[in-house]
Formats: structure tokens, C-alpha cells, sequence
């Protein structure tokens, strides 16, 4: 089955406030970073009910799912989801090191 995927608001915001962050140190490493995200957001169209549940999935109501994707120097970005009917709503962007979610945090 083919899933749409779409980016929250959050998870847009997220996606700005790193791209912003990297480009202000790299050029070229923010156009990386971004071409890593827009590979797993591809392969989440087909992908996504095989993705585990997110850590902090027993906090939220939602099933919380989550999976990474890579930089080209190995840093780790997690992708935070829910998969509802066809549609893969992204809720969250989480950069290496960040605390899992609370509440408020979707």
C-alpha cells in the first residue's frame, strides 16, 4: 500500500529551524541534510507501518511511530509519525541529542 506523507506544522518547523542551524555552519552540508530527510519521507510511503513504535509512544494516545535517517558523516535525525487510514503525518523532527517527547510536545 502507498501512503501519503505530510509534514505537521511542527514537524515543518522543525525541518526549518535545523536546515537554518546547518546552513548557518555548511552550505552544503544543510543541502545534504535536507536530501537525507527528503529520502525518508520517500521511502515512507511504502515503509511506514513497518517502522517501530516511538520511544515515548506509551505517553500519547496516538500510536506514535518513529524511524531515523542519517547525514553523510552518521549523525542521526528521527522522524516522529502516525499513520492514520492512508496518510503518514510527520509530527516531529528530533536532531541527535534531543530529550524525548513530553506532553504538549506534538
Amino acid at each position: 500500500m502507498k501512503y501519503q506523507v505530510e509534514l505537521q506544522i511542527r514537524a515543518e518547523s522543525d525541518s526549518n529551524r535545523i536546515y537554518l542551524w546547518l546552513r548557518s555552519r555548511s552550505e552544503t552540508g544543510a543541502g545534504s541534510w535536507f536530501s537525507s530527510l527528503l529520502r525518508r519521507l520517500k521511502k515512507l510511503e511504502s515503509d511506514a507501518p513497518n517502522c517501530p513504535r516511538a520511544k515515548e509512544a506509551d505517553r500519547f494516545a496516538d500510536d506514535l511511530r518513529e524511524t531515523y535517517f542519517k547525514t553523510r558523516y552518521g549523525k542521526r535525525y528521527r522522524l516522529v509519525f502516525t499513520i492514520l487510514g492512508t496518510q503518514v503525518r510527520v509530527l516531529r523532527i528530533r536532531a541527535p541529542g534531543q530529550r524525548l517527547l513530553r506532553d504538549g510536545g506534538l
